[in-house]
């Protein structure tokens, strides 16, 4: 004898099947209609405007990228640019202290005439004579 619910008095019944019924199915059938052919063409339409927008969306994107891009390495090359000419004007600010230790070194000594001498900017001997006579007649 089986154990039900906690009661081992109760008789055991076999379950009754049920008589099973059959009866007659029909599957119903639904034919879709296919669409006009306006209708169609007017969703390619909307898909291919669709897909040309978000084209040039992506395409401008790409311009902008590359044009921050260019911006970004001609102010890294401004930089660069800016930090080498301060470095060039450090160095010639030190080599113009340099200069007058450097001559005297060389034996070098600072002219004790103050008139300035006159050189013409005419090419040729003529130039260069005429020059000489005004200083010597001077």
């Amino acid at each position: 004898m089986a154990y039900t619910r906690g009661n081992l008095a109760v008789k055991e019944q076999s379950a009754e099947k049920a008589a099973r019924r059959y009866r007659e199915t029909t599957k119903v059938v639904l034919r879709r209609s296919a669409l006009p052919t306006k209708e169609k063409l007017l969703y390619l339409m909307t898909i291919i405007f669709c897909a040309t927008v978000a084209s040039v969306i992506v395409f401008q994107y790409a311009h902008i990228y590359e044009v921050n891009k260019n911006i970004q390495s001609m102010d890294s090359e401004t930089a660069s640019i800016k930090k080498q000419t301060t470095q060039n004007e450090i160095r010639k600010y030190s080599l113009q202290d340099q200069i007058v230790e450097r001559a005297t070194a060389l034996g070098y000594i600072e002219p004790t005439d103050t008139a300035p001498i006159q050189v013409s900017r005419v090419k040729g001997t003529e130039a260069t004579t005429s020059t000489t006579d005004e200083t010597q007649g001077k």
